[in-house]
Formats: structure tokens, C-alpha cells, sequence
């Protein structure tokens, strides 16, 4: 940007967004993942993009679709309150090792949670005193974003946990918990060290950008053999992947450098900018193939492996969010999983209470 426009200072402020706008001095630009810009909003912060995109010719269809969906989706088509620039993926990474040791065929591209599942059965064994774990599967909050099934109701200012979308899931990821060997001492939160640094677990589904970072930190790129294929799907959503997941720009309507913000937006999504992001590990919202080639090519992690099969699917659309929604997830994945898979609480017993206790002391009216 410097290069381009000598006239522009692009500073990152030190402080968080509250305790700049309190100053008085709030940022002429925010960067946000789509799930924080309903904090952005509350705020009253986001400029609508639509004249700006107009003025300037960006080309939104040459973006990821599902992410250009899910921006509108977030102002109820009324506007564009964010430029994406980068975007995540869903991926899953198989240690091919294990699979070679237990002769069992590596997952197909195009994988549903049902075949998931029964890969998980037929690698979690123990063998020559090794515990082996066959799968990871998602938690329960991201396989309801990935099904679309929203945990708080907007018409009745709610939360709802008791449809039957909401136990069929569950359901599901049960079964996982429920495979001989899964739960190890009553443990039901699995650590990625079993996949990246014990070479224990085969499979593991999660974000590229993820999996990127494990390899980089871990070291273990080269440990063992591994590769990539497409996020599990369910089976009665054909060719959607993990929910969509991606980063924008916010323009803040006050800022007295508008124009100049405009400048780096339009530099943001340029085939350079976007391609130098993509080398960087930054998956580009560009749907262009030449540049998803050099993802993650700064470090070589993906060398030799079919990353190019992960984009096989698309992401999924997101369900309807909310602010409550952190605190019930959490509600979810921590208290009332645990009590399903380790307890044995009925699944319908366990959402009905956790219902109850969301609407009593997490959504106050």
C-alpha cells in the first residue's frame, strides 16, 4: 500500500475497538471475522459498502459466493457492511501411516459423516499396546453451523435446543463418542496433539487455515505421511462443506478518510494482494484457481499433497446468530455434551434442560 499510495498511513491501533471508541478516537477501518459483525453493528460503526462497490466497479461475482450470501445475509440484504478479503475453508488431513498399518482405504473426496463414521469404527483400535483414535469430529457447535441449525430463535427471543434437527445432530455425534475406545477415562475432549505430535488419531477434520498452523507450530510436516481430501458432509447436503468462515474490512461511516479507505479495498482484492495472501497461508475469496495453486507455497506445509481436492465442496450457509449465542454454545459443547456421551443423559432430556437453563441465565430479556 505504501508503494502504491505514499499518501496513506496504515497504522494497527494498540487498544481493542471499546476502548477506542470511549477515547474518542475511533478507527477508520476495522478488520472482522463475519461472526463479530454483529458487535461491529451495535456499534454503529459499518459504512454500506454498495455505492462504494458501484463507484469503483469491484466485481462481487468473482468473489466466493457463499461469502458475498452470507455479507448480505448479515444486514438482511439491505446492505454491504464489509469488504471480504480473505476467507477460511474447511479441510480434513488423514495420517495416511495409519491407515497403510490397519489396511483400510483413505477417505474419498466428497465424504459424508455417515462414511466418517464408519472409517472411525475401523480405526480405533489399540494395537501393540497403542491406543489409536480414528477420528476427531467437529464439535457440537460447529456441526449445527454446518447443518444450519441456529440455537436461539429471533421471533420468540429464545433459545430453542429441542427441534428435531437439533437431536438428530446430536445424534450423530454420538455415535462417534459411542465407537469402543473413543472416550478414554471419561475424557470427552479429544487434544490435537493425538493427530500432530502422537501420530495416535487418523483423521482430523477442521479449518486449512487450522491444520496450516498445527504443521508450522508442531514441526510435524515431515514426521509422518499425511494428505488432504474434502471436509465431511452430511448426506442429505450434497456438496456443502464446513460453514463459511471468512474476514472483511469494515469502513467506519464517520472516518474522514473515506476515500482513502476506498484505496485499500481496492488494493485488498487485487490479484497481487490477493495472490501474496494466498502464498502467505490467507485463502483469497477470489474464486480464481491460479492463486488458490500457491496457497500456503511461503512455507511449503502443502508440497506434494492434493490440497486443491478440499475446494470439491462448497461451505455451508450459516443459520441465523445472535449475541447469546457464545454463551449458549459454550453451554453446549462443554456442560451438556458432556453429560450426554460421558453420563448417559438422554439427548432430548439433556437439550430440553439446557433450553430451560438458557432462557433462565444466559437470555435476559
Amino acid at each position: 500500500m505504501k508503494a502504491k499510495y505514499p499518501q496513506i498511513n496504515l497504522v494497527k491501533a494498540v487498544d481493542g475497538l471499546d476502548k477506542l471508541l470511549a477515547a474518542g478516537t475511533p478507527p477508520d477501518l476495522v478488520l472482522v471475522s463475519n461472526p463479530g459483525l454483529a458487535t461491529i453493528l451495535e456499534a454503529n460503526i459499518p459504512e454500506d459498502l454498495n455505492p462504494m462497490i458501484k463507484t469503483y466497479g469491484i466485481n462481487i461475482g468473482q468473489m466466493e459466493q457463499s461469502v458475498v450470501q452470507q455479507v448480505q445475509k448479515l444486514s438482511d440484504q439491505k446492505a454491504f457492511y464489509g469488504m471480504p478479503f480473505a476467507m477460511n475453508y474447511g479441510a480434513m488431513v488423514y495420517n495416511q501411516d495409519i491407515f497403510d498399518k490397519f489396511g483400510v482405504a483413505y477417505p474419498k473426496e466428497g465424504i459424508t459423516y455417515d462414511e466418517l463414521l464408519e472409517l472411525g469404527k475401523k480405526l480405533t483400535r489399540t494395537d501393540a499396546g497403542t491406543n489409536y483414535i480414528g477420528v476427531m469430529p467437529p464439535d457440537l457447535r460447529q456441526m449445527y453451523w454446518q447443518y444450519g441449525v441456529p440455537v436461539f430463535d429471533k421471533a420468540s427471543g429464545k433459545s430453542k435446543l429441542t427441534t428435531d434437527q437439533h437431536a438428530q445432530v446430536f445424534a450423530l455425534l454420538k455415535q462417534f463418542y459411542a465407537i469402543p475406545g473413543y472416550l478414554q477415562n471419561g475424557n470427552h475432549s479429544l487434544s490435537t496433539d493425538l493427530f500432530f505430535k502422537e501420530q495416535r488419531m487418523a483423521i482430523y477434520p477442521n479449518w486449512i487455515a487450522a491444520i496450516n498452523t498445527y504443521f508450522t507450530k508442531a514441526g510435524t510436516k515431515d514426521a509422518f505421511k499425511w494428505d488432504l481430501t474434502t471436509h465431511p458432509r452430511y448426506s442429505d447436503k450434497p456438496g456443502l462443506g464446513k460453514e463459511v468462515d471468512f474476514h472483511m474490512v469494515v469502513v467506519n461511516k464517520s472516518s474522514k478518510y473515506r476515500e482513502a479507505a476506498y484505496q485499500v479495498l481496492v488494493s485488498l482484492l487485487s490479484v497481487d494482494m490477493q495472490t501474496k495472501l494466498s502464498k502467505a497461508g490467507r485463502l483469497s475469496v477470489l474464486k480464481n484457481d491460479e492463486i488458490r495453486k500457491v496457497y500456503g507455497s511461503d512455507n511449503d506445509v502443502y508440497k506434494g499433497k492434493n490440497l486443491q481436492s478440499i475446494f470439491k465442496v462448497t461451505p455451508s450457509p450459516l443459520p441465523e446468530a445472535s449475541k447469546y449465542d457464545p454463551k449458549i454454545n459454550a453451554l453446549l459443547t462443554g456442560e451438556v455434551v458432556k453429560n450426554v456421551m460421558v453420563n448417559g443423559t438422554d439427548i432430548n432430556t439433556a437439550l430440553r434442560n439446557a433450553e430451560d437453563k438458557a432462557n433462565k441465565e444466559i437470555v435476559i430479556p
